[in-house]
């Protein structure tokens, strides 16, 4: 493999079709969720290759939803960036594309890869539903570089402990009323990790609409976040990652989901939980490696 070129086929970029050329990574060297440029810190905008699984599904040009890149032609995001295909024909498939390596949305870069297949887990319904995962396969494999590399996938067995510090990403809103201002630059934040039982908890506080006995926190979900708000999957797009670092990688957490509002005190971000259906991932995607980290690592992590 050359270790120089275009993130384009050769026969596009003699045609001077290339967005931009760099360093390619043999994939031989590539470690899943170990950015190859800068170390992932608190903040907000990032900056370029510090998120390289992050990406920007489109449809018909538009950016609809954020995801992940978890080998060299398969990525995840949320099955509700797809309803559309539950009900209607694989033709509109075409209508999609992943660009990869994306910083700044208002500046194009990187590659945009067309979509071979989108399979939504069967048992999602809708909004607030169990099952809020789907998974991307790309036309082509791509190759790595220092700004397209894939984040790793745990296994079924991980639990993430309740206060670990982890990122969330994407190119959403920087608050309620206040859209991502040019050059949209992919956004990052820290939040930590909140049980499933307290962040329920949170949910039916002051909300007398929620029989105290109804939980809308279910099994395959994750929350992050705090408590008096202020920061959280806001800052994020519906499908995108949340990371949880270990030992010096990055593990896909959870895939953000839905939330109320924009940060809001007692409502953190919920995401749908990656260990939780690493099976089925597997299943569509036997090569993948998945991550086995040893707990007592993640609670001393971060």
């Amino acid at each position: 493999q050359p270790l120089f070129g275009c993130l384009a086929p050769p026969n596009r970029c003699a045609l001077g079709s290339c967005l931009f050329c760099l360093p390619l990574v043999p994939a031989l060297l590539v470690r899943c969720g170990r950015p190859t440029t800068t170390r992932i810190v608190g903040g907000q905008d990032t900056m370029p290759g510090e998120i390289p699984w992050q990406l920007s599904l489109r449809k018909l040009g538009l950016h609809i939803c954020g995801g992940s890149l978890i080998n060299n032609q398969w990525a995840i995001s949320a099955a509700h960036c797809f309803t559309i295909l539950l009900t209607l024909s694989k033709d509109l498939l075409n209508d999609y594309k992943v660009n990869l390596g994306a910083y700044q949305l208002s500046v194009p870069s990187g590659i945009f890869v067309d979509v071979a297949a989108v399979y939504v887990h069967p048992t999602f319904k809708g909004a607030g539903s169990i099952g809020d995962i789907a998974l991307i396969k790309l036309a082509n494999p791509v190759q790595f570089t220092d700004y397209i590399i894939p984040v790793c996938i745990p296994t079924q067995n991980v639990v993430f402990p309740d206060g670990m510090n982890c990122i969330v990403s994407g190119w959403g809103t920087i608050n309620q009323q206040v859209s991502l201002p040019y050059p949209k630059t992919l956004q990052k934040v820290r939040v930590p990790i909140i049980g499933r039982a307290s962040c329920d908890q949170m949910y039916h506080i002051n909300n007398p609409t929620l029989p105290p006995y109804q939980s809308i926190i279910m099994w395959d979900m994750i929350c992050a976040g705090y408590k008096a708000g202020r920061r959280g999957s806001c800052q994020g797009d519906s499908g995108g990652p949340l990371v949880c670092p270990w030992n010096g990688s990055w593990l896909l957490a959870g895939i953000v989901s839905w939330g109320f509002g924009c940060a809001q005190p007692n409502k953190p971000g919920v995401y749908t939980s990656v260990p939780a259906y690493s099976a089925w991932i597997q299943e569509y995607v036997p090569s993948l490696q998945l991550t086995q980290p040893q707990i007592s690592a993640l609670n001393n992590t971060g």
